[in-house]
């Protein structure tokens, strides 16, 4: 794991304790997922889906029923964001040690999948490269947590 620190930290040659390492994880965690919460609620209750977290979706040159339909799945992707973001920090708070940890796992981790295809296929913006990097962060912060918790398991029932 210290290994894998080195990557994250630009002083990896300072030792980070276990503690310290998980309240940074946490603290991250938070903040990610308060942020998705209030992104996904801010999108899923503007009376318009054109807004400052969505800036490659244009709503203008569309007919109605395009635009029906695309603003109908921007606000269930929304709620998508909204659980979560919900889960991120349960995740945070919970005494479970691995189940929540294990599921954000994959989402996130396809949902950074995804975006590395959109950026192979649609090229690359401001908007995507800051969102690939903040998915890459909450993975990382995930894992750390997720690992520490793993290692607290007891295999002898």
């Amino acid at each position: 794991m210290d290994g894998f620190w080195n990557l994250v930290s630009p002083f990896g040659f300072i030792y980070v304790g276990g503690f310290v390492r998980l309240l940074i994880a946490k603290i991250v965690l938070v903040l990610l997922g308060g942020t998705m919460i209030s992104m996904a609620l801010i999108t899923m209750f503007s009376p318009e889906v054109d807004n400052k977290f969505l800036p490659p979706i244009n709503m203008l040159d569309l007919d109605t029923a395009s635009e029906l339909a695309l603003s109908t799945m921007i606000r269930t992707y929304a709620g998508f964001w909204l659980g979560c973001g919900y889960l991120t920090i349960r995740f945070v708070y919970s005494s479970s040690k691995v189940q929540i940890g294990s599921v954000l796992l994959y989402i996130f981790g396809c949902m950074i999948l995804g975006r590395c295809s959109s950026l192979f296929y649609e090229g690359y913006n401001i908007h995507s490269i800051i969102s690939l990097i903040l998915g890459i962060m909450l993975y990382i912060a995930l894992y750390f947590i997720h690992q520490y918790r793993k290692n607290q398991l007891d295999y002898n029932l």
